[in-house]
């Protein structure tokens, strides 16, 4: 009787070599987020490239793949953690309502992302950390200029719509508008420890402030 022996299966080859630029991006920021979580934790210098390349489950040649440094990746949460918080409240908002209702639902968006948990334990980090490196000053300039610029469209549409004068100079009104709004109040909010607060009194505040500004920017020929 003839037995038919059975063919040996066949090697399954697993394809090697280079990550795709997708999952490139996507390791990079795996290691910015567990080292945004580790600093917070604990501090610049207490946390090792070992433990964040450990803790994200990556190796060290993968690590330095994606980041020169510690310095850097530092650099890059920094950056992530400003844009998350300053940008979408700004980028979301509608530019076709009335100005009034804009700065207004800014203000309050930007006010509740600052006075997060998260928001304050950064920005004390990066307090501790600036004389270290003085390129976080950078990344922060960089940032608060791009916001600022979309702030001051907003004010510069508003100009051209006759809400405010049109003699107003919009990127000084965005400067000043983020610290009267959110920039002054957060900041002595943090520093008195009163961070938690019902939305209805944030949002009063936030309308108060918004109204007195925006009588600074108006003249008797201008529409509400």
């Amino acid at each position: 009787m003839n037995v038919t022996k059975a063919k040996p299966a066949k090697t399954v080859r697993r394809h090697s070599g280079r990550p795709t630029k997708e999952q490139a991006g996507q390791i990079a920021g795996q290691l910015v987020d567990v080292a945004t979580r580790l600093f917070l934790e604990s501090s610049f210098e207490a946390v090792s490239i070992d433990l964040i390349a450990a803790t994200a489950r990556v190796s060290k040649q993968t690590f330095y793949a994606r980041f020169a440094s510690k310095e850097e990746l530092f650099a890059a949460v920094v950056r992530k953690a400003m844009n998350d918080l300053l940008v979408p409240a700004v980028s979301e908002s509608n530019r076709d309502e009335p100005i009034e209702a804009t700065l207004i639902r800014i203000g309050v968006e930007l006010s509740k992302r600052a006075l997060a948990p998260a928001a304050i334990a950064m920005d004390r980090l990066i307090t501790s950390e600036a004389h270290q490196f003085p390129e976080l000053a950078l990344t922060y300039h960089e940032n608060a200029i791009y916001v600022r610029g979309l702030i001051a469209d907003i004010f510069s549409n508003a100009m051209r719509d006759g809400q405010i004068r049109s003699t107003t100079d919009e990127r000084f009104a965005a400067e000043q508008f983020l610290y009267a709004v959110v920039d002054g109040p957060a900041r002595s909010a943090i520093l008195s420890g009163k961070t938690v607060r019902p939305e209805k009194e944030l949002r009063e505040r936030v309308t108060a402030a918004v109204q007195l500004f925006l009588d600074g920017c108006r003249d008797g020929t201008t529409r509400r």
